[in-house]
């Protein structure tokens, strides 16, 4: 796992360009098989490797991920690196780091390679099925075992969605958490409020560690407040209550996903968390509130001030009752996809309408403001595919002390 490996680089029983070195073998081993990578530049992530093996001769680690080898989403600027975003800008070369990038790097990280968003990225197990999107590189990379780290961005499920059909972990921060400077396509607080920056691994453990490295304000995202971060070793599970959103009509999953998503909830419940009702029907405003959006970003015409006036206000009562509901409720566990991987020829399979289908399919997958994790469950399509169970805690939260009351 990613903290052994990082425990041999910081012992120095691995040289960052051993591990730089192997794993861009590894990335491109996978990448012929699966299309993730939508630019390398072996020579610079070596050149960087070497800088870290100096500067450890002199003085140990750099930082807590000092030499690990990491990847980075194609919409997020790393210095150097082509970037082209949603468009076709192909010849773009950022000159500087998007904050997260900074900080990933300023930690020790060594960025090898950058990854393709959507455009027809294959299972790591399956090259006959899709990882969807839009980290789609990422979490075929992250899940084969090619990159013990990647970022990406996620609106309605970029992260999760692929993370859960890929089999990795991946994490949508609370909004506000990581500052999206340096994203590509631009985004911010007024003008994209679903839009985050967030880590996938293989494991929970390493999205925790990254999340500590990324987050926190960085005097250019208006939207990103000091709030302190506290660790998962603060928490207490058995002052936790647990409510688990299956989903109905079109909305429910499958069979295997329903029963995926009840072992997660039970193994909660097994390690001292209290599993509660909670009612979500009023879930479903998301949709029309998420079809605003779009209409908004892609400058509809026929859009009137007044109209853009009211879908926001119904946003923001939308997001008001989510934290009013969320009073009641300390977890949610859903569906992160509604079926396994599918096939590359779906129509569903490639595209943002691939989000768009499995927001109205995964309750929890909506334009509030909460953070939300994916998680493996260990349901598997064949000896392939895999769906996740995701987990929605409320925004800023912190955690219950042992006595079951809120440490704020």
């Amino acid at each position: 796992m990613t903290g052994e490996l990082l425990g041999r680089l910081a012992s120095g029983a691995v040289t960052a360009v051993a591990a730089a070195g192997g794993a861009l073998a590894e990335v491109r081993r996978v990448h012929a098989t699966t299309g993730a990578v939508a630019a390398f530049d072996d020579d610079r992530a070596l050149a960087d490797a070497a800088r870290l093996d100096r500067e450890f001769e002199r003085g140990g680690p750099v930082g807590p991920l000092h030499g690990l080898p990491v990847t980075v989403k194609d919409w997020i600027d790393v210095e150097g690196f082509p970037c082209a975003g949603v468009g076709d800008a192909r010849d773009r070369r950022p000159t500087r780091d998007a904050t997260a990038v900074a900080r990933l790097r300023a930690a020790g990280a060594v960025v090898l390679a950058k990854t393709r968003p959507w455009g027809g990225v294959r299972h790591p197990l399956d090259p006959d099925r899709t990882v969807g999107g839009s980290s789609s590189g990422e979490a075929a990379l992250v899940a084969a075992g090619a990159s013990p780290l990647g970022l990406g961005s996620d609106s309605g499920g970029s992260i999760r969605l692929p993370a859960a059909w890929a089999g990795a972990c991946g994490l949508k921060p609370t909004a506000g958490r990581v500052p999206g400077t340096g994203h590509f396509p631009r985004v911010g607080p007024l003008s994209d409020g679903r839009t985050q920056i967030g880590p996938l691994a293989a494991d929970v453990a390493t999205l925790e560690r990254a999340l500590r490295v990324i987050a926190g304000p960085d005097g250019h995202d208006a939207g990103v407040p000091p709030v302190p971060l506290v660790g998962s070793d603060r928490v207490d599970v058995t002052a936790l209550r647990v409510a688990v959103l299956h989903g109905s009509g079109d909305r429910r999953p499958s069979p295997a996903v329903v029963a995926a998503v009840d072992r997660a909830a039970d193994a909660l419940v097994a390690a001292g968390a209290t599993r509660v009702e909670w009612p979500y029907d009023w879930l479903a405003d998301a949709w029309e509130i998420t079809q605003g959006y779009w209409a908004r970003a892609t400058g509809r015409p026929d859009l009137t001030g007044a109209d853009v006036a009211a879908q926001l206000w119904d946003w923001d009562r939308f997001r008001t009752r989510c934290l009013r509901a969320g009073a009641e409720v300390d977890v949610l566990v859903t569906p992160t996809v509604p079926r396994t991987a599918p096939a590359t020829t779906s129509s569903t399979a490639i595209g943002p309408r691939t989000c768009t289908r499995c927001r109205r399919a995964c309750p929890a997958r909506r334009p509030s403001a909460c953070p939300r994790a994916r998680t493996p469950t260990g349901c598997r399509w064949r000896s392939s595919s895999s769906v996740g169970r995701g987990r929605t805690t409320w925004c800023w939260r912190r955690p219950r002390r042992s006595n079951g009351t809120c440490s704020r």
